[in-house]
């Protein structure tokens, strides 16, 4: 039984090792480790990120703050429920010793850096799986060496919030083991576009064109699958735009 068991663990290693260069947790430590030292030294480049983002989530989590003519109830073209998420999250680190306004800037940007982590480690599993663990391992450098990368994975801006969510979305429709996942790809894309940034949206329509190109090819009941995705995630899309408008 033990032996079986060990069995079992080498095989599970050999499945791993095979799939991926490294295994996903050190991936996920490597990804981390460098959106952390985005979170302590990045600087804010964008005026939006203060004067849109933080002082608003400032006046939620402290009653007082600047408010831009986008927030102001006679324009009203940004929602609060971005910014309230967020306060949310720096709120948290209200509830710990030795919490001031320096440690909640930065204790949101932890949070920040640990969901951008996670996001990315997802993207490069489906990188390996999709192509192969070379890859894979060129995915990693090109995202913890890049400037980009650095200032965005941090960064207190809906486009940052897109970026997850189309690293989310591309993950889904690029891993094909255990069935397509159209639907799924569809409403991480949308979500970035709804709460995030508009016309992060389109970045789901390579993928829409692949699906409909191949249900085009296919036979009857391979092509009402695939509407059925589609319809799916239009569905979820849909109820998105109509739920926060």
């Amino acid at each position: 039984m033990i032996e079986n068991g060990f069995a079992d663990n080498a095989t599970l290693f050999r499945a791993i090792h095979n799939a991926f260069a490294i295994e996903p947790i050190s991936a996920f430590y490597i990804f981390l480790g460098a959106n952390l030292i985005a979170a302590l030294f990045a600087p804010i480049q964008d005026c939006d990120e203060t004067f849109n983002y933080w002082e608003p989530t400032h006046y939620l989590s402290h009653g007082y703050g600047l408010q831009t003519w986008e927030y102001s109830p006679d324009y009203a073209i940004r929602s609060w429920l971005y910014i309230a998420i967020h306060a949310l999250g720096a709120n948290i680190r209200r509830l710990l010793p030795h919490s001031s306004k320096v440690a909640e800037f930065y204790f949101l940007r932890y949070l920040l850096a640990f969901g951008c982590s996670l996001c990315q480690t997802l993207m490069w599993k489906a990188v390996c799986l999709a192509l192969n663990p070379r890859v894979g391992l060129f995915f990693i450098m090109a995202l913890v060496f890049s400037p980009g990368n650095f200032h965005s994975s941090t960064a207190y801006l809906p486009s940052s919030f897109a970026m997850y969510m189309a690293m989310l979305g591309a993950a889904a429709f690029m891993n094909w083991r255990g069935g397509l996942k159209t639907s799924q790809g569809m409403f991480w894309f949308a979500l970035g576009g709804v709460l995030g940034w508009p016309f992060a949206i389109a970045l789901c329509a390579p993928f829409v064109f692949e699906e409909a190109f191949f249900a085009m090819l296919s036979d009857k009941e391979r092509f009402f699958e695939s509407f059925i995705r589609l319809a799916r995630g239009v569905v979820a899309t849909l109820l998105l735009i109509v739920r926060f408008p």
